[in-house]
């Protein structure tokens, strides 16, 4: 956690003060902001809660500079283990989708003179960055062409807002038709405070989609489980195991007394089992991508910390073979997919120039009934043009 290497023990006590945590909840960063370049140091904060993913930032440009950074909240279910559900007094619900993709949020920081740098940062990272299984900072650059004024929301909404980058270039679990796309989901207030996408100015960058809202009146554990099966009846299996259709919904709900919370709503076919059940392979496999996010090494010693925010250490220790399946299942699509991409650049040819050549010469180092899955491989990840 705490290296020491260039953050003394001075910053850390700041850090840990600022956001309340115990040191064991800090990792400790020293980064380039690609956007600013612009050296950002100091702690991230791994407790799952709404400090999850929230920056305590030291130095900028080697000069003191400390400011909290509130980021993407930890969202959880609105029941316990026992399935006793814990809905908050409440004045009102609104439901948006939830989308399974790569969580961005844009915000801003300042250095020691005061001046405003805007930037983006991945749940567990201080800023975007492209890894060995994801080019996330490329795709991100690309969506700041097709929404140019994506930059300016920050300032316009006066909040960090949080994004989703997400389609068939940067599959989960859910298959979506967009090759690439992303979305606007929150906005994060002062001191980590969400706001939902109703209340925000999005200047035409795609919103979440409300499903609807609901009333005092309504008992919200009925219909949380009418939703969900509402939700379940969309979806339908897809190729290589994953899921045509909508990872579930985020239930935005406003307290009587006035502050938002957060919880998560998903559908039968995306948990595989009854959510009561705890821990399950979806679950798993989707901590597993989510993973490459930040590390480029799956293995169960990088995959616990983040299981462990989620599941006892008994739970995961009795799941521990089908834990170790789900890590040698994504591995091996991962290794398949960087083979496939280590091939086509020896080609040395564009499959958008010559499409035929390009297969044809593939063919030969390649089965005949993955060349379906080479070609999709190769036409997602080049993108555009």
């Amino acid at each position: 956690m705490f290296s020491g290497t260039k953050i003394t023990v001075e910053d850390l006590d700041i850090a840990t003060r600022s956001l309340s945590l115990d040191a064991k909840w800090l990792q400790e960063f020293d980064v380039v902001d690609p956007f600013n370049d612009v050296a950002l140091r100091g702690f991230l904060s791994t407790r799952p809660d709404h400090r999850y993913g929230a920056l305590a930032v030291t130095h900028v440009n080697e000069e003191p500079a400390p400011q909290l950074v509130f980021a993407t909240p930890k969202l959880h279910y609105p029941f316990d283990r026992q399935g006793r559900f814990d809905f908050p007094p409440l004045r009102a619900i609104e439901i948006f989708e939830k989308y399974d993709g790569t969580n961005v949020l844009a915000y801003a920081y300042r250095d020691a003179q005061g001046r405003r740098y805007r930037t983006y940062k991945l749940r567990l990272s201080p800023v975007l960055r492209n890894g060995r299984f994801g080019a996330f900072l490329d795709m991100w650059r690309e969506m700041l062409l097709r929404y140019p004024v994506i930059p300016e929301l920050v300032e316009i909404n006066g909040c960090a807002l949080g994004f989703e980058l997400y389609g068939r270039r940067n599959t989960h679990l859910i298959l979506y038709e967009e090759p690439l796309d992303c979305v606007l989901l929150f906005g994060v207030g002062e001191g980590g405070r969400p706001r939902p996408p109703s209340v925000l100015d999005s200047r035409g960058v795609p919103v979440a989609t409300l499903y609807g809202t609901l009333a005092a009146a309504r008992d919200p554990v009925a219909e949380y489980g009418a939703i969900r099966q509402r939700l379940d009846s969309g979806n339908r299996p897809a190729e290589d195991g994953k899921i045509a259709g909508v990872e579930g919904a985020v239930w935005y709900v406003r307290t009587r007394d006035g502050d938002t919370v957060l919880f998560k709503c998903k559908p039968e076919s995306v948990e595989e089992v009854h959510w009561v059940a705890g821990i399950n392979k979806a679950a798993v496999t989707a901590t597993c991508w989510n993973l490459f996010e930040t590390q480029d090494v799956l293995t169960y010693e990088t995959l616990y910390p983040l299981l462990s925010e989620e599941y006892a250490d008994d739970d995961i220790e009795r799941f521990r073979t089908c834990i170790d399946e789900c890590i040698a299942t994504v591995r091996e699509e991962m290794e398949f997919k960087s083979r496939v991409m280590a091939e086509y650049r020896k080609v040395g040819i564009k499959l958008s120039e010559n499409k035929g050549e390009v297969m044809r010469r593939l063919s030969a180092r390649f089965r005949k009934q993955e060349m379906k899955k080479v070609f999709t491989l190769i036409a997602l990840d080049e993108g555009p043009g």
